[in-house]
């Protein structure tokens, strides 16, 4: 187990950047705010948050360890694209180590058109940096990204999770370091 710091930042989107807000903007703290669309009938956007953390106890045995809160305010909001890629540079400092480790998420968000009826949005967190390699202590690691977990911290984790129109879904982004050798003698 090694004790960690964790933040993150929203870098691009797969479609017109200049429907969204908070890209490359460094964090407040360990917060980044990404917001896109236009509010209908004056309302707020839609958006991501992620907080990172700090001293969190990464679990180095393959253990799901929770890497941020990342949280999705579903606005009813006018977009031009009903499918796009936002991407996250998440940044994990090991304290005792003291090195970090930078990797960049890939989430594709579902943006559904609410005509005639609100329909729930949909978010997909594919596969990322299967071959992604860190060594703590003479052991390398293979990085994966679980999912998500709710925010209670109870419940399985999951790749893909829906949201209602008008709600704000808070979960527990998750990730695990897999020892992939012996430690070094």
């Amino acid at each position: 187990m090694g004790k960690v710091d964790t933040k993150g930042v929203w870098t691009r989107v797969s479609v017109d950047e200049s429907q969204f807000e908070g890209l490359r903007q460094a964090p407040d703290g360990t917060k980044s705010r990404l917001r896109w669309g236009t509010g209908a009938d004056g309302g707020e956007k839609s958006g991501y948050d992620f907080t990172g953390l700090t001293g969190v106890d990464a679990q180095l045995d393959g253990t799901d360890f929770n890497l941020g809160i990342f949280a999705h305010y579903n606005r009813r909001v006018v977009l031009e694209h009903t499918q796009f890629s936002v991407f996250l540079k998440v940044t994990v400092d090991f304290q005792d180590e003291g090195f970090d480790h930078t990797f960049t998420l890939r989430f594709r968000h579902d943006e559904t058109p609410n005509v005639p009826g609100d329909v729930d949005d949909v978010v997909r967190l594919p596969i990322v940096h299967e071959n992604d390699i860190v060594r703590v202590d003479g052991t390398e690691y293979q990085v994966t990204i679980s999912g998500f977990r709710d925010h209670g911290g109870h419940g399985e984790v999951q790749e893909t999770y829906t949201i209602g129109e008008g709600e704000i879904k808070r979960l527990w982004l998750v990730a695990r370091f897999d020892p992939t050798s012996e430690p070094s003698s």
